[in-house]
C-alpha cells in the first residue's frame, strides 16, 4: 500500500506522521517533495487536492483513501468500518470535500 499525501500542508503531514507510528509497513510518499508512476495520470491540482491511496492496483482518492488506509490499522479499522456504512459514507465524503477544500486553499501558494 501506498500513501500519496501533500507533506507541505502541516495538518495533513501531523496527520501522516501519527500513522507512521501506527502502521510503518505502509509507504508513505509526500507528493510536495517527490512524484510516483502510478499518480502520474492526476493532474498536479488533482494530487494536491485530495490524499490517495495505492492499493491492490487501484487508486483510492479523498475520503475512500482514509477507509482504505484505516482498515489496514487495527486502532483504526472499527471506524472504517463505521464510515463505510451506506447514510455514514456519504456524510463522511461531504466532510472530507469541505476539510480537504479548506487546506487545499490553505496550503495552495506552497504547491
Amino acid at each position: 500500500m501506498k500513501v500519496y499525501y501533500n507533506g507541505s500542508c502541516n495538518i495533513c503531514n501531523a496527520e501522516i506522521s501519527h500513522y507512521k507510528k501506527i502502521k510503518s509497513e505502509i509507504s508513505y510518499i509526500d507528493i510536495s517533495e517527490t512524484k510516483d508512476k502510478h499518480v502520474t495520470n492526476l493532474s498536479k491540482d488533482e494530487l494536491f487536492r485530495r490524499m490517495h491511496v495505492y492499493h491492490q492496483g487501484n487508486l483510492y482518492s479523498g475520503s475512500e483513501s482514509f477507509l482504505i488506509m484505516w482498515s489496514q490499522m487495527k486502532k483504526w479499522r472499527l471506524l472504517s468500518r463505521v464510515l463505510s456504512l451506506p447514510l455514514i459514507r456519504q456524510f463522511w465524503f461531504l466532510i472530507y470535500e469541505i476539510v480537504a477544500i479548506f487546506l487545499y486553499w490553505k496550503n495552495r501558494s506552497k504547491i
